[in-house]
């Protein structure tokens, strides 16, 4: 672990938390009552509790904390939300408790945050704060991973209610259908480290410990690891693609040639066609080209007691 923990609960939260849950999320709406009952349960002094309707809510009421001095707030929502929501809280003093309430729910699982409301809400009140590396792209902050290709298409074609209604099955159902269509991208990546063109079906920059849910990006990656993780999932053949998939979910891709690997901290991803839509923290908001880099230990968060960022 490479910071000495902060603690940061029980007699650590001693003024009342904000707490913001964007009512858009998968189980946002439902959860805001239950996650204020979970909380003070717990043991958590809530103060304002905002179920908010937009980005521009939600915003103001961070720069409203951020500007009061808090010390935490506290984050439900998806990872499209918490991503958002850190673009405002990196470099600051005020540390981001998670409440996962989206579908694949990557950066909780990265900061050994449970999934269950009661589970969660007793982590914030008895975990401490570490700070976590974030990563840039275009100067918009992200947690998890950029990607570009199958994942980017399947989350431009995705909407909420296929969202809510499936949960993480809504990827599978979608990308069945998106595959049998999808085109191979011709992609140029640049980096100090390693330098290579590539027809691939998929691009991955991850920065935490998991993407895509439960899938590690990495056997050692983790939000502490002052490294952005590099790959493709195969070349133009689907076989490949299928191949690499299945290095990729059993951990052998670092070393397998087809993927090219490689860990850096900053990189250029260009498409050599035309311009393509980036999936960032499951939002479909950049296009190529992309300049992305690593900022180390840029967000302060809560996480359990114990934590080692490569282990959970």
């Amino acid at each position: 672990m490479q910071n000495e923990p902060e603690t940061l609960a029980k007699p650590l939260l001693p003024n009342p938390v904000t707490l913001i849950i964007n009512g858009n999320s998968r189980r946002g709406r439902e959860a805001f009552p239950l996650a204020q009952e979970a909380l003070r349960a717990a043991g958590v002094t809530l103060g304002e509790a905002i179920l908010s309707h937009h980005q521009e809510e939600t915003v103001r009421a961070l720069r409203r904390e951020i500007k009061a001095g808090a010390a935490t707030v506290i984050i439900g929502g998806g990872d499209g939300t918490l991503s958002q929501c850190a673009g405002e809280l990196v470099g600051t003093n005020v540390a981001m408790a998670v409440l996962p309430l989206g579908t694949g729910n990557t950066l909780a699982r990265s900061l050994g945050i449970p999934l269950d409301l009661e589970s969660a809400a007793q982590t914030i009140a008895n975990g401490h704060v570490e700070k976590m590396d974030v990563g840039r792209v275009n100067g918009r902050v992200f947690l998890n991973s950029v990607t570009l290709g199958l994942s980017a298409s399947i989350a431009h074609a995705l909407d909420g209610d296929t969202k809510k209604r499936l949960g993480g099955l809504s990827w599978f159902v979608v990308g069945a259908k998106m595959l049998l269509r999808h085109r191979a991208l011709r992609l140029k990546v640049t980096a100090k480290e390693k330098t290579f063109r590539a027809r691939t079906h998929q691009l991955v920059v991850a920065n935490g410990r998991y993407i895509a849910g439960p899938v590690a990006a990495a056997p050692e990656a983790s939000i502490q690891d002052s490294s952005l993780h590099v790959f493709i999932l195969g070349d133009a053949r689907r076989r490949s693609l299928a191949k690499t998939t299945l290095l990729w979910l059993t951990g052998r891709h670092v070393e397998a040639p087809e993927a090219q690997f490689f860990s850096t901290q900053s990189l250029r991803v260009e498409a050599l066609r035309h311009p393509l839509r980036a999936n960032v923290d499951g939002e479909i908001c950049e296009r190529t080209p992309l300049s992305i880099e690593l900022v180390p230990n840029a967000l302060r968060v809560i996480v359990p007691r114990g934590f080692e960022a490569d282990e959970v």
